[in-house]
């Protein structure tokens, strides 16, 4: 029996690259990630990096719960709070944990909008109960999730 390989490991975050800019304090703000996003789906993950990156957005992505809460609590975000949006169904760690687990190490410090494809009003009134910005259900139409980031970004 050949041997197994074992899973290929998981790309590193993806940040989009900044515009320089001439004052100094915009340039530390430019290097912070505006949009996070946590996504296991490859579709809609390369479809929101496809528009984040079309309106020219700085984000970060992540495929895995685990993974995505290990960089989240570690990252230097220079006092921004950055739009995450999180997927509730995920390999490693649900959105939920991730969740609980940020409001306790790090509170205020992300504005959270829950994604997935549970959209019975009980789910809801579940990530909103908890503290979440809002929910998005699945299928997201990029363009109204667009439109929705520019709000909550504040662009």
């Amino acid at each position: 029996m050949p041997p197994v390989e074992p899973p290929a490991p998981e790309a590193p975050p993806q940040p989009i690259e900044a515009a320089p800019s001439a004052e100094p304090d915009a340039e530390v703000a430019a290097t912070v990630a505006e949009v996070i996003f946590v996504e296991d789906d490859a579709a809609l993950a390369e479809l929101l990096e496809y528009g984040l990156r079309s309106r020219g957005y700085r984000f970060l992505s992540y495929r895995n719960g685990r993974e995505a809460l290990r960089e989240l609590l570690a990252l230097d975000l220079q006092g921004t709070r950055p739009l995450l949006l999180l997927d509730v169904d995920l390999p490693g760690l649900d959105g939920y944990s991730i969740f609980d687990a940020l409001q306790r190490e790090r509170p205020a410090t992300y504005r959270v909008v829950f994604t997935t494809v549970h959209g019975t009003e009980e789910e809801q009134l579940r990530g909103l109960e908890a503290g979440a910005l809002d929910y998005m259900v699945k299928p997201i139409s990029l363009r109204v999730a667009l439109e929705k980031i520019k709000r909550w970004v504040g662009r």
